[in-house]
């Protein structure tokens, strides 16, 4: 019962997620939080619980932008063409009362701190007191950046800049990057979706610790691409090099060749397509 209790939350916590564009925030941010109530108590386990949104916003602070998740909430990053910065907190809470509930609920606070971004809140251990809170940031499409959670998806899209994003035990995903971008992810699959015609800047070195490892890359495409796993099966979706143990190592120009793509996996399938 406790694990199934923890595995509803977990799916609210992803659903969170869905990256948006401001302008449909709030219709998005409605139709969160009536999925959040409708769908808590499912399973028959009476837990009181709280459903809210809060929004932020400020310039955009200079230098690298850090976004720091706790250990039960995720964050997504996207990108736009404005120099403020808007942060949006879902938080979820419950309880065996809706007062505890909400009493849970006021002792969360979503902190900016100079460069900082993250959210605080009591320390509970117990499957019928618990909260999430899921950090939703628009922020200057050019811009350095730093995320980093546990137990908890990340996405980061429409971004350039210099990049270090890490989770563990939770789902990665990149799409619509440039610049410098290092990320990791443990125990979670890995998607990247690449854009245009070439990648802008110094390239992107991505790999996940125990998860399968999906690679979209754009028809024309230029870069050099090393790809592969540990152990798992290969598919790729056009002609490539395939090089190293077993053939699962990828080694190749695309078009012209260019900025050098690293993607790799540990004990899980990888997939490279074109679209």
């Amino acid at each position: 019962m406790p694990s199934l209790i923890r595995s509803m939350f977990a799916l609210v916590v992803l659903a969170a997620l869905v990256p948006v564009r401001p302008a449909a925030a709030q219709r998005d941010d409605a139709e969160w939080l009536d999925d959040c109530r409708s769908n808590y108590n499912r399973g028959g386990y009476q837990r009181e619980h709280f459903c809210e949104v809060r929004e932020t916003r400020l310039r955009a602070p200079g230098g690298t932008i850090s976004m720091e998740g706790l250990r039960n909430g995720g964050i997504s990053v996207t990108g736009w063409d404005r120099d403020s910065l808007v942060v949006r907190t879902r938080l979820r809470t419950q309880a065996r009362s809706s007062a505890r509930a909400r009493e849970i609920a006021s002792q969360v606070r979503t902190l900016v701190r100079g460069s900082v971004i993250t959210a605080e809140g009591p320390n509970y251990d117990e499957d019928d007191e618990s909260w999430s809170a899921s950090l939703i940031v628009t922020l200057p499409r050019r811009s350095d950046i730093r995320v980093e959670t546990r137990n908890g998806p990340v996405s980061v899209e429409e971004v350039r800049g210099n990049m270090n994003v890490e989770t563990r035990n939770g789902p990665l995903a990149l799409r619509d990057l440039a610049g410098s971008v290092k990320a990791r992810t443990t125990n979670g699959p890995l998607t990247i979706s690449l854009s245009g015609n070439r990648w802008n800047g110094e390239g992107l070195d991505a790999r996940t610790t125990n998860g399968p490892l999906s690679l979209s890359v754009p028809d024309g495409y230029s870069a050099h691409l090393e790809a592969g796993t540990t152990n798992g099966p290969v598919s790729v979706g056009f002609p490539v090099t395939v090089v190293g143990r077993i053939n699962r190592n990828i080694s190749t120009d695309l078009g012209s060749g260019g900025a050098t793509i690293r993607a790799f996996t540990t004990n899980g399938p990888l997939t490279v397509r074109r679209r």
